[in-house]
Protein backbone atom coordinates (compact mmCIF):
# COMPACT_ATOMS: atom_id res chain seq x y z
CA UNK A 1 0.00 0.00 0.00
CA UNK A 2 1.42 3.39 -1.00
CA UNK A 3 1.96 5.94 1.71
CA UNK A 4 0.12 9.24 1.51
CA UNK A 5 2.12 12.37 0.73
CA UNK A 6 1.57 13.54 4.33
CA UNK A 7 3.61 10.60 5.64
CA UNK A 8 6.34 11.08 3.05
CA UNK A 9 6.50 14.77 4.01
CA UNK A 10 6.84 13.87 7.73
CA UNK A 11 9.68 11.46 6.91
CA UNK A 12 11.46 14.17 4.92
CA UNK A 13 11.03 16.73 7.70
CA UNK A 14 12.21 14.25 10.33
CA UNK A 15 15.51 13.81 8.47
CA UNK A 16 16.06 17.57 8.17
CA UNK A 17 17.81 19.87 10.65
CA UNK A 18 16.09 23.08 9.56
CA UNK A 19 13.07 24.21 7.58
CA UNK A 20 12.35 27.11 5.26
CA UNK A 21 9.67 29.56 6.44
CA UNK A 22 6.71 27.92 4.67
CA UNK A 23 7.64 24.48 6.03
CA UNK A 24 8.37 25.84 9.52
CA UNK A 25 5.02 27.64 9.68
CA UNK A 26 3.21 24.46 8.64
CA UNK A 27 5.19 22.41 11.17
CA UNK A 28 3.90 24.51 14.08
CA UNK A 29 0.46 25.13 12.52
CA UNK A 30 0.68 28.90 12.08
CA UNK A 31 0.65 31.15 9.04
CA UNK A 32 3.88 32.41 7.49
CA UNK A 33 2.86 35.90 8.59
CA UNK A 34 2.55 34.74 12.22
CA UNK A 35 5.91 32.97 12.00
CA UNK A 36 7.47 36.19 10.71
CA UNK A 37 5.87 38.16 13.57
CA UNK A 38 7.16 35.67 16.15
CA UNK A 39 10.63 35.89 14.60
CA UNK A 40 10.65 39.71 14.66
CA UNK A 41 9.48 39.64 18.29
CA UNK A 42 12.41 37.38 19.19
CA UNK A 43 10.20 34.47 20.25
CA UNK A 44 11.62 32.18 17.56
CA UNK A 45 15.18 32.46 16.30
CA UNK A 46 16.17 32.11 12.67
CA UNK A 47 19.39 31.07 10.94
CA UNK A 48 20.38 33.17 7.94
CA UNK A 49 22.50 31.71 5.16
CA UNK A 50 22.83 34.49 2.64
CA UNK A 51 19.26 35.42 1.77
CA UNK A 52 17.86 32.09 2.96
CA UNK A 53 16.14 31.97 6.35
CA UNK A 54 16.04 28.62 8.12
CA UNK A 55 14.25 27.54 11.27
CA UNK A 56 15.93 24.79 13.26
CA UNK A 57 13.60 21.98 14.28
CA UNK A 58 14.94 22.08 17.83
CA UNK A 59 14.03 25.78 18.09
CA UNK A 60 10.51 25.12 16.84
CA UNK A 61 10.09 22.27 19.32
CA UNK A 62 11.30 24.44 22.21
CA UNK A 63 8.90 27.20 21.17
CA UNK A 64 5.98 24.78 21.27
CA UNK A 65 7.08 23.42 24.65
CA UNK A 66 7.27 26.97 26.03
CA UNK A 67 3.62 27.50 25.01
CA UNK A 68 2.38 24.29 26.65
CA UNK A 69 -0.52 24.76 29.04
CA UNK A 70 -1.69 22.31 31.69
CA UNK A 71 -4.97 21.81 33.54
CA UNK A 72 -7.33 24.74 34.05
CA UNK A 73 -5.29 27.05 31.84
CA UNK A 74 -5.88 24.78 28.84
CA UNK A 75 -9.67 24.83 29.36
CA UNK A 76 -10.01 28.61 29.13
Amino acid sequence: MAQHSFYRQRETIASTLALRPREAAAAISVSEKTLERLTRAGEISVVKLGRVRLYELSVLEEFLKSRRVIGQEAAS
